[in-house]
């Protein structure tokens, strides 16, 4: 029985080692996770944003391939766009014509 525990707690704590040792030498974020986003710069951002943009393009015939890069893309959009304008909402400008504003005019 006392084997049992004991072989027990040594599996445990092995573990526990193991655990503690991945969490700790993890230097940098794998590339593309939302941690990955939040700490790299906006100039990285755009360059990486680019490359993945080629691929896009280049993806051909495979299109499961460009559906998830294609997604890779609009996350890159709404990172950079959530830095440029932070928490407020994205408008454009109004035009004012003869009896209000935004109103069809013919030209």
């Amino acid at each position: 029985m006392n084997v049992k525990k004991a072989f027990g707690i040594g599996i445990g704590a092995v573990i526990t080692v193991l655990g503690a040792y991945k969490y700790f030498t993890i230097k940098e974020p794998q590339k593309y996770s939302s941690k990955w986003f939040d700490t790299v710069s906006d100039e990285v951002l755009k360059s990486e944003r680019e490359v993945v943009r080629k691929q896009f393009c280049s993806a051909g015939d495979d299109f499961s391939l460009a559906v998830k890069l294609e997604s890779l893309l609009r996350v890159f959009d709404a990172v950079l766009s959530k830095r440029a304008w932070g928490d407020e909402i994205p408008h454009g400008p109004g035009y004012h014509r003869e009896h209000g504003y935004n109103l069809y005019k013919d030209d």
